[in-house]
């Protein structure tokens, strides 16, 4: 099986497995991973965002359905803070453009490259508007091993956690337990092992920083890491 065939194979298991959580008491789950596998791999660069939940309690969804609804994207693409960045953020790195350079994010032409990531929550259950640490905690505990599967799957360059890192385990990722932190200006950490690059920034709705400068301080750390 080649690798494209492989990544549609086990992001299928994936799929699965957090379906089934709908089984359980939780009775609802939002599945999450690869948004379209053919696109990552020939992505300039293979992204992941880490975020922690899904702000929609008590719906069963799924990303890589929704990502690639245009309908969807243009209502939800400005008006979501979370999404807003992630959309920027990711049109910043892959077609190597700062924030006043972009399209809005409810454009077709904004949005379009979220088919080329892959984009995933630790806990699989969605949730509100405020994530509790403490339950995101317990869901890398419970998660654990399907997060790992998903985070060796994907294989991603780029993996942006929005204040996620500390609820894993650093052996998790390849690499990262033995890079050294390096900070920006604005106080976002990343991790450059050579092969892969870990970015530790604020959570995408965080609002303490303009969009603008959100996006504009990740999109220079890509330019100068060196792959």
């Amino acid at each position: 099986m080649n690798k494209l065939g492989e990544l549609i194979k086990i992001q299928e298991e994936i799929t699965q497995d957090i379906e089934k959580i709908r089984e359980t008491p939780a009775k609802y789950s939002v599945v999450d991973g690869v948004i379209d596998p053919e696109k990552y791999l020939n992505a300039k660069y293979r992204i992941l965002w880490i975020l922690k939940e899904a702000n929609s309690e008590s719906l069963s969804w799924s990303y890589l359905t929704n990502f690639k609804r245009k309908d969807w994207l243009e209502m939800h693409g400005r008006s979501n803070p979370t999404l807003r960045r992630v959309i920027y953020t990711t049109y910043g790195i892959l077609k190597d453009c700062n924030y006043d350079d972009m399209p809005w994010a409810n454009e077709e032409e904004a949005y379009s490259p979220l088919q080329e990531i892959a984009f995933i929550n630790i806990k699989k259950e969605p949730g509100d508007s405020i994530a509790e640490a403490d339950q995101i905690q317990q869901a890398y505990y419970d998660y654990r091993d399907l997060l790992k599967k998903q985070i060796d799957a994907y294989d991603a360059d780029i993996v942006i956690f929005g204040n996620t890192l500390g609820y894993f385990y650093r052996e998790d990722f390849k690499g990262l337990p033995n890079t050294e932190k390096q900070v920006t200006e604005m106080g976002n950490h990343f991790y450059n092992t050579g092969e892969k690059l870990y970015i530790h920034t604020w959570h995408p709705a965080y609002r303490g920083s303009s969009n603008k400068d959100y996006v504009d301080d990740i999109v220079n750390i890509v330019r100068n890491w060196k792959k």
